[in-house]
């Protein structure tokens, strides 16, 4: 009886390897069904990238962001170019509004963004940092010409001018400083010309009126100090009158380089050294000073200051942000 069910179990055994053989088969037969659903997500990646990359070529950076936004992708080259491109967008704005100090640390990240090797975006990269060191070397020679225009260092100013014309206009922001500059260059031409036809002027050290309009009541008024300097001495009246006139023309013949110092000395406040003034003569009582400040600091809002310069008795008044009155 025992020998009977001997080969009814071996049958059973036989039975259940070829099962688990089969199992084994359809295991393996799924597989390459498994492998075309990763190859199509592969090729979606790689035509995402591809139209991305064309983008790029042609200048068209938000473009390109939405196409690899909209994909929503997990490919980590796509991932890795949409973040670059991302910076990228924020340093070329900010060189477009010529706003250098918040520019700065976004093209540090830019230059030190080292995720994407993608031809299109490196030499996209590369063009603009070219561009932004462009504008800075232009900023720096509009800067400079208008500092020496303040102090009426005209030579100087026209050499900064120059160097200035000769850079290509290669970004918005180039050509618009060199446009800026035509008013300082008319000043220059109509001081030279004023120079060539007049005697005994002071090159070295200009007016302020000689490059702003002339202010006639100066005029009466230096006339009418001369005038008392030759009349009678003996009428205390009379001497402080010529004292008041005579303090009054010295204030009127000051070089803007004069106005800025006794400025300095009188607003009580620590200037830094990358700070830029703009000294203009408002009225014959006061002159208005714009201080421009350069901050790395991207929450300041307010990189300029403007203050009011009274020279007869030295008073300085400093202008309300929020309400525009000086106070």
């Amino acid at each position: 009886m025992d020998q009977a069910h001997r080969p009814r179990w071996g049958l059973m055994v036989i039975i259940l390897f070829g099962l688990i053989t089969l199992s084994g088969c359809a295991k393996l037969t799924s597989s390459p069904s498994d492998n075309s659903t990763s190859s199509a997500a592969t090729s979606g990646a790689a035509k995402i990238l591809t139209k991305a990359d064309q983008q790029i070529s042609h200048h068209q950076i938000k473009a390109a962001i939405n196409t690899l936004s909209a994909a929503n992708t997990k490919d980590t080259a796509a991932k890795n170019l949409l973040t670059g491109l991302r910076h990228y967008q924020k340093a070329a704005t900010a060189l477009n509004k010529n706003q250098l100090s918040q520019a700065k640390p976004y093209f540090n990240t830019l230059a030190n963004y080292q995720l994407v090797t993608d031809a299109s975006f490196t030499q996209a990269k590369a063009a603009l940092t070219k561009q932004y060191q462009q504008v800075k070397l232009a900023n720096g020679y509009y800067n400079s010409a208008r500092d020496d225009m303040s102090v009426h260092a005209l030579a100087a100013a026209k050499t900064n001018i120059d160097k200035l014309d000769e850079i290509a206009p290669t970004h918005p922001v180039i050509k618009e400083l060199q446009q800026k500059t035509t008013a300082m260059k008319a000043a220059i031409m109509n001081y030279e010309a004023s120079q060539s036809t007049s005697s005994g002027s002071d090159s070295s050290t200009v007016a302020e009126s000689d490059l702003t309009s002339s202010d006639s009541s100066a005029d009466t008024s230096s006339t009418s100090s001369s005038s008392a300097d030759e009349t009678s001495d003996t009428d205390d009246s009379t001497a402080t009158s010529q004292a008041d006139h005579a303090t009054s023309g010295s204030e009127r013949s000051m070089t803007t380089k004069q106005v800025l110092s006794n400025f300095r000395a009188a607003a009580g406040v620590t200037f830094e050294q990358d700070d830029q003034f703009n000294v203009t003569k408002e009225t014959s009582n006061y002159y208005q000073i714009e201080v421009m400040h350069d901050s790395n600091d991207e929450n300041v809002t307010n990189l300029t200051d403007i203050y009011r310069y009274y020279p007869a008795n030295g008073s300085v008044l400093k202008q309300n942000i929020n309400t525009g009155e000086f106070e």
